[in-house]
C-alpha cells in the first residue's frame, strides 16, 4: 500500500453555479439524458463499510478471495454495534454471514472489496440480461483473452512462421501457456492494475488431447490448475474457451488435434499441394498469399469438411465410421469427454465461472446453397479462392485453374488472375477418394473430365428425406449436450455461446437448454482489421455492407462517425442476441484492434496515438451499449517482429517491444508525442540482461542477478553483438520477462508505474468503469481526451434490492440532508459565527447515526474503478446526484451509496480531473479516504452551498 500521506483528500470551496453550468454542457452526457443536479456530496463516515483501519492489502485479498456466497452482508454502524434482520427478512437465512460483516464484503476490520475484484460480492450469478453478485448488484465485467499464444505448443516452437516438427502432431506440449508459473504474478498484477480482471482463458482441444483419443495431458492440466489457483489473489475470475479457428492448426487455424483429420480420412500433409488449406507454417514460398488470408480456410476443403462432419456427419456422411462409431458421434463424444474431464479437474477452483461451447463455430458446408460459387457478401475472397465443388475436385487429385483475389477499393478484394493448383495430382484423402464423391454429391464428367455437381441442394436438405435443414438446429443440439456435460460437474457454471462475427445468434426454441446461458458474440471493425489501417477519417459498416447496404450510407466520417458506426453495429448485435437467445447476459468475447496498423509506424516512432483513438472508439461503443467484454488479447510473448506469433496477427495490448507510457493525445485529437524506453531497454541493455539472467537461471541461480563484477567497459563492448543475437531469435518462448532492480518507488502509482511497461494504447485500454452497480445501468461514457467519466443508473423498479431491512426501533436524530448533528458534531463554541457548518462538519456529515428507523431500506454500494494511471497526477473531482461516497486510492475504487430509494430513481456519478489548483488545507488520509484531521487554511473561505472534494 502506498504511503497514506501521499494521497490526501483535499477539501476546498467551489462555486456550485459554475459547476452545474459546466455539467449541463459536458459532451460526456448523452443528448437523451435528463440533466441532473450533480454536487460534491459528503464522503461517508458513519454509514460506511470501510471505516478507518490499518489494512494489509494481501490480507484483504485473501479474505475476499473466498466469500460466503449465500447471502448479502449486514450494515455495520459507527458505534460498533450490529443489528440483525427481522425473521421475515430475506437476509435471515441459516447461511447468513456473521453480523459484523459489512456491505460490499468488508468487515469491521477490513473495507469492502475493489470495484474490479469479482470475489468481494460473492458468487457471480445472473438475472435477465445482467450478471449479478450475491448482493444483487449488477456487474459490468471486462477483461482480456489470455492469450493468443495459447493456440500454439511450446514444444516444438509452434510459432506459425516456423515449420520444424510441424506434422508430428501427437508429440507436442503446451506447458507454459498462457505463460509460465514464475511469470504469473507479474502478468496477473498488471491486469489487476489495469482493471481487466475477467479472463477468457484459451484452452484448445489440442492442448488437452494431442497424443490421441482419450489420452489427456494431465501435466498441462496441472499447470492450468496452479495458474488458475492464483487468480483469486488478484480478484480475477475466468471462463474456459475451447478455442478454435478454422478447426485446427493443421488446416490453417488452431483448435483440434491432428488425429481428428485421420479420423475423417484426410491426409494433413497434402493440404498445401491440394489447396485444402492455407497453412502459414507450410506456405512460405515466393508468390504465396500473406498469412492474414487464414480466414479463407473456412471455405476450403479441410476445415469445411471437418465442421460438417462434427455437427452433422450422421446426416451428410452416414457411411463414414471411425473406431466403430459414426464420425459425428466419434468427434463429438471425444470433445465432450475432454472438456467434461477438464471441468472435473477444475471443479474445486473458485475462479472458474463457466465454459464456452466453442469459439466461432462455423457451419462448414451445412446450409451452403451454391456449391459452385461462394457468396461474395458473406465470405472473404482473398488469395486462392476455389468454390466448394472445385475444392472437392482438387482434394480428389484433379489439377484445376483457381481464381486468385487481391485487395482493392471500393470493394475489399477483386479477382486478379487464375493459377493452376495441384499440378502433381495429389489426393488430400488417405484412401485416395473424396468423401463427398462417395456420398454422391459430385462426380467427374466422363466426356470433359471436369467435376460435375450431381446434388446441388445436398447440404441444404436432408439427403434422406428432403426436409430443409438449418445449421442452428445442429448447433443447438450440441449446445444442449455440452451444457449438460459441463453442468453435471459444475451445476452453477455459465455456458457461453456465440456465432462467428457478423452472423446472427441462433434462435432458442422450446426445450433448448436455458440454464445459465450467456450470449457471447464477437465484434471487430473488419474493414480496418483486413486493411490494417486506421487514421480516424473514414470507417465502414461492414455489418451493413454484408447485408446489401449501399456503400455510401455505410460510410462514416471522423472519430465521432466511427463511434456512431461502432455503437450502431454493437446495438444490432445486442438486440438480435436478446431477441434470438432470450433475455440473457451478453458478453462480447472478443473485440480489439491490430497493433500493426499504418505500416507499423508506431513500432518505429513509439507513437500509439492512432491506436488509442481506434481502440477508444471501439471501447466507447462497448460502454455506450453497457456490454461486458474481454479484449483480444493479452499475449505475454508478443513482439514487434512476429506479433502474436500466429498467422501474422498482432492484437496484444502487451508487448515485449512496446514503449510506455503511451503519448497523451493533443487537443486536436492527434498524438502529442513523448515516450519511454521499451521493456528491452529498461536494463542498461535489455538483450544483455535477458541473456545474462537466462544463463544464471540455467545454471540454477537466481533469476534476479546483480552484476557487481562486470565493468561498464565490458558491457559497452558486448552490447552490439548481443542486440543482434536477441533480434534474430525466432523463438519468443525461451524469453523471460524480468522485473529489473531499478523499479519506481512504491508510491509512484501513476503512468510511470513499473506494471505499465509493455502496455500498448493504455490511454484507451485503462479507463474508469462502474463494476458493481446497486441498480440497473442506464449509460456509461468516458471521454479520454478530458478524462471525464459519467455513469448513470436507476433503482430497480421492483422492490429496491440489494437492500438491508432494519428492524430496530432506534432512530437517528438527523435527516438525510444532514441538517442536524453529525457523527462529530461540534460544540456551540466550535460552530461558525454565522451558524454554518465548518468544512470538517460537511465532510463528516452522514446519512445515519446509530440505527436507522424501523422499515428503512439502505442500498449497498456501487463500486467504480478509478485507474491511477489517468488520475494519479491530476487529482480526482467527484460529483454525484445524491447520497454519499468514499474513494480509496490504493484500491482504485470509488464506493457510492445513493440516497433516493424510490423505485426507478436515477443516480449519476461523474468523475473528472481536478479543475483547478488545490492547496492550503493540510490533511491526513487513511487508506486515501477517511479524514482523521482537517484544519482549514486562513485563505480559504467557508461556503455552505457546495463542498468540492478533490483527491490527490
Amino acid at each position: 500500500m502506498a504511503d497514506q500521506d501521499n494521497a490526501p483528500i483535499v477539501i476546498h470551496n467551489t462555486n456550485s453555479t459554475n459547476d452545474q453550468a459546466s455539467d449541463q454542457s459536458s459532451p460526456a452526457e448523452s443528448p437523451t439524458e435528463e440533466p441532473q443536479d450533480l454536487r460534491h456530496a459528503n464522503s461517508f463516515s458513519s454509514v460506511s463499510s470501510y471505516e478507518s483501519s490499518e489494512v494489509d492489502e494481501n490480507e484483504v485479498d485473501r479474505d475476499n478471495a473466498m466469500p460466503d456466497p449465500s447471502s448479502p452482508s449486514t450494515l455495520h454502524q459507527s458505534n460498533q454495534k450490529s443489528f440483525a434482520p427481522s425473521a421475515s427478512s430475506p437476509l435471515a437465512t441459516p447461511h447468513s454471514r456473521p453480523l459484523e460483516q459489512r456491505p460490499g464484503g468488508g468487515t469491521s476490520l477490513r473495507p469492502a472489496g475493489k470495484a474490479h475484484d469479482w470475489y468481494s460480492g460473492g458468487r457471480v450469478t445472473s438475472h435477465d440480461r445482467w450478471f449479478r453478485d450475491s448482493q444483487n448488484r449488477t456487474l459490468l465485467m471486462r477483461g482480456v483473452n489470455l492469450c493468443g499464444s495459447s493456440k500454439l505448443p511450446t514444444t516444438p516452437n509452434g510459432s506459425s512462421h516456423l515449420n520444424e516438427g510441424f506434422f508430428d502432431h501427437r508429440n507436442v506440449c503446451f506447458l507454459g501457456r498462457p505463460f509460465p508459473r514464475d511469470q504469473a504474478d507479474e502478468h496477473f498484477s498488471r491486469l489487476k492494475r489495469w482493471g481487466l480482471t475477467f479472463v477468457r482463458l484459451l484452452v484448445p482441444w489440442e492442448a488437452l488431447e494431442h497424443s490421441g483419443p482419450g489420452i489427456y495431458d494431465e501435466k498441462f492440466i496441472d499447470s492450468l490448475i496452479e495458474l488458475i489457483g492464483l487468480m483469486p489473489k488478484y480478484g480475477i475470475k475466468c471462463f474456459i474457451d475451447p478455442h478454435q479457428d478454422c478447426w485446427s492448426r493443421f488446416s490453417g487455424g488452431s483448435g483440434a488435434p491432428g488425429w481428428t483429420f485421420e479420423a475423417a480420412g484426410l491426409d494433413l500433409t497434402k493440404f498445401k499441394t491440394t489447396g485444402a488449406a492455407y497453412v502459414h507454417n507450410t506456405n512460405q514460398q515466393a508468390g504465396d498469399s500473406p498469412p492474414m488470408v487464414w480466414p479463407t480456410n473456412y471455405t476450403k476443403l479441410a476445415a469445411s469438411t471437418m465442421f460438417t462432419l462434427f455437427w452433422a456427419g450422421d446426416t451428410f456422411a452416414p457411411n463414414k465410421m471411425y473406431q466403430g462409431e459414426p464420425i459425428q458421434q466419434f468427434l463429438q463424444n471425444r470433445y465432450l469427454e475432454c472438456y467434461h474431464h477438464l471441468a472435473t479437474r477444475l471443479s474445486q477452483l473458485d475462479a472458474v465461472v463457466g465454459f464456452e461451447v466453442m469459439n466461432e463455430p462455423h457451419p462448414g458446408y451445412i446450409g451452403l446453397k451454391n456449391l459452385k460459387r461462394y457468396d461474395f457478401n458473406s465470405n472473404l475472397f482473398f488469395g486462392d479462392s476455389p468454390s466448394a465443388l472445385e475444392s472437392f475436385a482438387l482434394g480428389d487429385g484433379m489439377a484445376l485453374p483457381i481464381e486468385v483475389w487481391v485487395k482493392s477499393w471500393p470493394f475489399p478484394t477483386k479477382k486478379e488472375r487464375t493459377r493452376i493448383i495441384n499440378a502433381g495430382n495429389d489426393s488430400a484423402w488417405l484412401d485416395g477418394e473424396c468423401l463427398w464423391k462417395q456420398h454422391g454429391v459430385w462426380s467427374v464428367n466422363e466426356k470433359t473430365g471436369k467435376p460435375r455437381l450431381d446434388r446441388p441442394d445436398y447440404f441444404t436438405t436432408d439427403p434422406s428425406t428432403g426436409e430443409k435443414l438449418d445449421f442452428n438446429r445442429f448447433y443447438l443440439d450440441f449446445v444442449n449436450r455440452y451444457s449438460r456435460a459441463i453442468q453435471s460437474v459444475l451445476p452453477s457454471a455459465f455456458v457461453f455461446v456465440g456465432p462467428i462475427p457478423n452472423e446472427p445468434a441462433p434462435v432458442w426454441a422450446p426445450g433448448d437448454h436455458e440454464e445459465n446461458i450467456v450470449y457471447a458474440p464477437h465484434w471487430y471493425d473488419l474493414h480496418s482489421i483486413f486493411n490494417k489501417s486506421f487514421d480516424g477519417r473514414i470507417t465502414h459498416d461492414v455489418q451493413g455492407l454484408s447485408k446489401g447496404q449501399n456503400v455510401f450510407s455505410a460510410t462514416y466520417f471522423g472519430l465521432k462517425g466511427a463511434k456512431k458506426n461502432y455503437h450502431g453495429q454493437l446495438a444490432n448485435v445486442l438486440r438480435l442476441g436478446l431477441q434470438n437467445v432470450g433475455s440473457k447476459p451478453c458478453l462480447v468475447g472478443e473485440c480489439g484492434i491490430p497493433m500493426d496498423i499504418n505500416q507499423r509506424e508506431a513500432f518505429l516512432s513509439g507513437d500509439y496515438g492512432y491506436h488509442t483513438k481506434f481502440l477508444d472508439a471501439v471501447l466507447s461503443a462497448m460502454e455506450s451499449n453497457l456490454l461486458n467484454f474481454t479484449l483480444w488479447n493479452y499475449n505475454a510473448t508478443n513482439d514487434n517482429t512476429h506479433g502474436d506469433h500466429w498467422n501474422g496477427e498482432d492484437f496484444s495490448i502487451f508487448s515485449l517491444d512496446s514503449p510506455q507510457p503511451s503519448p497523451r493525445i493533443g487537443d486536436a485529437g492527434f498524438p502529442a508525442g513523448g515516450t519511454k524506453p521499451t521493456l528491452r531497454q529498461e536494463a542498461p541493455n535489455f538483450a544483455k540482461e535477458v541473456m545474462r539472467r537466462a544463463a544464471v537461471q540455467s545454471a540454477g541461480g537466481d533469476s534476479i542477478v546483480k552484476d557487481d563484477c562486470a565493468s561498464e567497459t565490458t558491457r559497452r563492448d558486448n552490447d552490439d553483438e548481443e542486440v543482434a543475437t536477441i533480434r534474430n531469435d525466432d523463438s519468443p518462448f525461451d524469453r523471460s520477462y524480468f522485473r529489473f532492480d531499478h523499479e519506481p518507488p512504491a508510491d509512484d502509482d501513476g503512468r510511470d508505474h513499473i506494471e505499465h511497461i509493455g502496455g500498448r494504447a493504455l490511454d484507451a485500454v485503462v479507463r474508469p468503469y462502474a463494476g458493481k452497480v446497486a441498480g440497473e445501468p442506464l449509460s456509461s461514457n468516458f471521454d479520454f481526451n478530458t478524462l471525464q467519466y459519467t455513469f448513470r443508473f436507476c433503482n430497480y423498479t421492483e422492490t429496491p434490492v440489494p437492500l438491508v431491512h432494519v428492524s430496530t426501533p432506534e432512530q437517528s436524530s438527523r435527516s438525510f440532508n444532514g441538517s442536524s448533528d453529525s457523527l462529530n458534531s461540534p460544540t456551540p463554541d466550535e460552530a461558525n459565527k454565522d451558524g454554518e457548518s465548518s468544512p470538517t462538519q460537511l465532510v463528516q456529515s452522514s446519512t445515519w447515526f446509530g440505527h436507522p428507523p424501523e422499515g428503512t431500506v439502505l442500498a449497498f454500494e456501487t463500486e467504480v474503478f478509478i485507474p491511477s494511471y489517468h488520475y494519479d497526477d491530476t487529482g480526482v473531482e467527484i460529483l454525484v446526484s445524491d447520497g454519499d461516497w468514499r474513494y480509496v486510492k490504493e484500491r482504485q475504487t470509488l464506493y457510492y451509496r445513493h440516497k433516493d430509494m424510490e423505485p426507478g430513481a436515477v443516480h449519476t456519478i461523474r468523475i473528472k480531473p481536478q479543475s483547478g489548483p488545490v492547496g492550503g488545507i493540510p490533511s491526513k488520509s487513511i487508506e486515501g479516504s477517511h479524514l482523521s484531521a482537517l484544519t482549514p487554511s486562513n485563505n480559504v473561505e467557508s461556503n455552505s452551498n457546495c463542498v468540492s472534494c478533490t483527491i490527490m
